[in-house]
């Protein structure tokens, strides 16, 4: 995915000088709100700051995705303030924030949204990239960076799935990151097949050949869950699940998080999750 795709230059703040969390936020919120990104911005703001309280959306390396999915929205969009002296977030490991990615969606996006934090997740664990980003010196070349980041890391995933696929002495599955990226991109495409007037063709191709990169048995269950109870693949936000909106067990929650080595479903619904 693209992240510049969903960023306006209008919206990146290269200096914050908010000095704590709640400032910080409200100051992303109302830049969305005044280029016409979202109707009004005290629903989201309260349900921001409401899971903040509850957990920390501060993932490490001194990065947070602050979220809120609001009704009314059009599309996903982010505002993005860079902290170069860090806030406390009470992040995952205790280190100051230097950016926020502050993301507001509307309920039929949900797979977009997957896509755009799974995309700065891995993205922005490459050390280079973040310190670029860190460096960058205007709001055009941290979108010069985002935009390139993601284009290299797109492909890059692409060609190491295929090798894995290819050569049949490798037997190592693809860790669980990476399923849930392919099937984050491949709910997305039919979401969008399905709301496609034309280019429906191209779609469908990219559809299969995203199918063939992902584990049998893991596109089984998929196709078994979309039959049943579509989407097969929803996020834990607060420990509860957007499939089944049951609360699930903290301890297990933070399992899930703490291991991207394998794949994970709700404990009530058996939808894929992915905690963010």
């Amino acid at each position: 995915m693209n992240l510049a795709k969903y960023i306006m230059k209008s919206c990146v703040v290269p200096e914050m000088e908010a000095d704590n969390k709640a400032d910080a936020l409200k100051e992303l919120i109302n830049l969305l709100f005044e280029k016409k990104k979202m109707q009004s911005p005290g629903l989201a703001l309260d349900q921001i700051l409401a899971r903040e309280v509850t957990e920390s959306t501060g993932i490490g390396k001194g990065i947070a995705v602050p979220h809120a999915r609001v009704t009314g929205m059009k599309a996903l969009a982010c505002a993005v303030g860079r902290v170069p002296k860090g806030l406390d977030f009470r992040a995952v490991d205790r280190q100051p924030v230097k950016i926020i990615f502050l993301i507001c969606y509307p309920p039929s996006e949900q797979t977009t949204y997957l896509n755009f934090v799974a995309t700065i997740a891995k993205l922005l664990s490459d050390p280079k990239d973040l310190a670029e980003i860190m460096k960058a010196e205007t709001a055009d070349d941290i979108l010069d960076i985002l935009e390139t980041a993601s284009e290299r890391f797109g492909e890059a995933s692409e060609r190491k799935l295929r090798k894995l696929k290819a050569d049949p002495a490798i037997e190592q599955v693809p860790d669980g990151h990476a399923e849930i990226i392919l099937l984050a991109r491949l709910q997305l495409c039919e979401e969008m097949l399905a709301n496609a007037r034309s280019g429906k063709k191209q779609i469908r191709d990219r559809i299969e050949n995203i199918r063939e990169l992902v584990a049998p048995r893991i596109l089984r269950h998929y196709d078994r869950l979309n039959k049943a109870r579509s989407p097969a693949l929803v996020s834990v936000e607060g420990d509860t699940c957007q499939g089944c909106f049951m609360k699930l067990p903290s301890q297990f929650v933070q399992k899930v998080r703490l291991d991207p080595e394998h794949m994970h479903t709700c404990t009530n619904c058996s939808r894929y999750i992915y905690v963010v």
